[in-house]
């Protein structure tokens, strides 16, 4: 008889040994599937957004670079600074790196100079300002108010009356505005216009009119009616003119002589240094200009100022066309949201992958509100990369971008006393054909007008771009100087140096 119980109970150990190993093999795949599924895209996103905060700092740090040969003048100085175009899987490799597939996939990135639009962005400013003459060589270019003392006859001498309103257009509204100097005295005066006018009026009489009267008479019985024809002499409201008078060494030279004739409501400029009045040749230097308002009892509502210019000229005024230019990171994220990071005109914008953009810096156009002079100041550093500068590098290694201040020049608008503008409006373009951009300026100039309280704005955007137009406290286009604008463009040339994937 055979015995087959050992052998039986061989065969069973080793059967269970093998379904042990091939569970065990199971558990680790699945192991390795979930970190592979879940695991490596978490430590790649998390490696892409430090990435991605790496690159906005190196931004700002850029920014502040530029910023600074800027505001210490340092034309024809460089500065250079690192941007890192990809992960390379540095951040969450750690252990795992030896085993390439725990690691994610490392992320690139493309940094572009000047390569945002198929045109190029461009500012544009327009305004009503007083503006430097460029025939006139006067250091002392200055805009003041009176009272003040002069060193330099002055090439303008305005006499602004302001707020001029339909209530104010009457017979008995006078309003007077007089500058006096050494021997001389200019007097802007606005003043109804009243005319001769001839009334006549009928009376009826039992006796004879006056000699010389036209008369007439009906009879009724034996009784006569004498009708007369009286005339009365007067005058006869014609409207309200602004007229300039001039008195030299006491003696008039010009008596009311009108300036504007039959007004409206709104605000006038006289240049009471216009040869046709005489004043520039007897002006004597060093001298005190005052000012003093003649009528002290007429209307309140009227506003007066005068302003002394000394190499200036008040005209439109258009900036040519800048091209502002850009410096772009576009990020190649595999598992966190596209990002580009670019730099233009001082500020730092953030492109997301919907296109929408928004600014992490503001770019260098600010205004501020001084209710105290009813004044707005508007503030452009127009910080400019040349158009000329072109390049792209890709890949995932770092490079190093080079620039170079290459010029700064003031805009030339009239350097004015504090407290005082320079500028009656003044509109502001950005151009892009990026549509996004276009909202996004139309949004910062929105916000930037209504945080900094900003009276009478219109912000808006064309086929072309954004604009904001301010015509300040006083919503009159024509009116006062009610606005400072202190600007100026800077060059700047950039190039790049490194070792990414492509280079253009």
């Amino acid at each position: 008889m055979i015995k087959r119980g050992p052998a039986i109970t061989c065969h069973e150990r080793a059967l269970s040994e093998v379904i042990g190993f091939v569970l065990i093999l199971g558990i680790i795949t699945a192991a390795f599937s979930l970190y592979l599924v879940y695991g490596v895209p978490a430590q790649g996103r998390e490696s892409e957004i430090l990435h991605m905060n790496d690159i906005k700092d190196q931004f700002v740090s850029y920014k502040l670079s530029l910023d600074s040969l800027f505001n210490n003048n340092k034309v024809g100085t460089s500065v250079s600074n690192a941007f890192t175009l990809g992960t390379s899987g540095g951040f969450t490799q750690g252990s795992n790196s030896i085993i390439p597939i725990l690691s994610p996939v490392s992320s690139s990135g493309v940094i572009a100079i000047n390569q945002r639009t198929p045109t190029p962005e461009t500012l544009e400013i327009s305004s009503y300002s007083l503006i430097v003459d460029p025939n006139v060589h006067n250091t002392s270019q200055l805009a003041l108010s009176t009272p003040t003392t002069i060193t330099a006859v002055p090439q303008h001498i305005y006499i602004n009356i302001s707020n001029v309103q339909q209530s104010v257009l009457n017979p008995s509204t006078y309003y007077g505005l007089q500058v006096d100097g050494t021997g001389w005295t200019a007097t802007v005066n606005l003043s109804p216009r009243m005319v001769p006018s001839q009334v006549y009026s009928v009376t009826t009489q039992s006796s004879a009119c006056p000699p010389g009267t036209q008369t007439s008479t009906s009879t009724s019985g034996t009784a006569i009616t004498y009708y007369c024809l009286n005339s009365v002499t007067g005058t006869l409201y014609n409207g309200s003119d602004i007229s300039i008078s001039v008195f030299k060494n006491g003696k008039s030279t010009l008596q009311s002589i009108p300036v504007y004739r039959a007004i409206t409501p709104g605000s006038y400029s006289v240049d009471i240094m216009d040869p046709a009045y005489g004043i520039q040749p007897i002006i004597q230097v060093p001298d005190t200009l005052t000012l003093k308002n003649t009528l002290p009892n007429s209307t309140a509502a009227i506003l007066g100022s005068s302003l002394i210019v000394n190499g200036f000229t008040q005209k439109n005024y258009n900036m040519s066309s800048l091209p502002l230019g850009s410096l772009e990171y576009r990020a190649k994220n595999n598992y966190w949201i596209p990002q580009n990071y670019y730099y233009q005109m001082g500020g730092i914008f953030l492109e997301q992958s919907d296109g929408n953009i928004t600014w992490k810096l503001p770019p260098e156009i600010s205004f501020s509100n001084d209710p105290t002079h009813n004044l707005v100041i508007v503030n452009i550093n127009a910080l400019a990369l040349d158009n000329s500068s072109s390049g792209i590098v890709g890949g995932n290694s770092p490079v190093q971008v080079k620039t170079t201040l290459n010029s700064i020049t003031p805009l030339p608008f009239a350097l004015v006393a504090q407290g005082t503008g320079n500028t009656k409006w003044i509109r502001i373009d950005v151009t892009t054909t990026d549509v996004k951009a276009q909202e996004m300026w139309q949004t910062y100039f929105n916000y930037t007008a209504m945080a900094a309280g900003i009276p009478n704005t219109q912000v808006g955007t064309s086929s072309t771009g954004s604009f904001i137009i301010i015509n300040g406290p006083d919503a009159n286009p024509d009116g006062a100087y009610d606005i400072n604008v202190i600007a100026s463009t800077a060059t700047y040339m950039p190039s790049i140096h490194g070792v990414g994937g492509s280079l253009q």
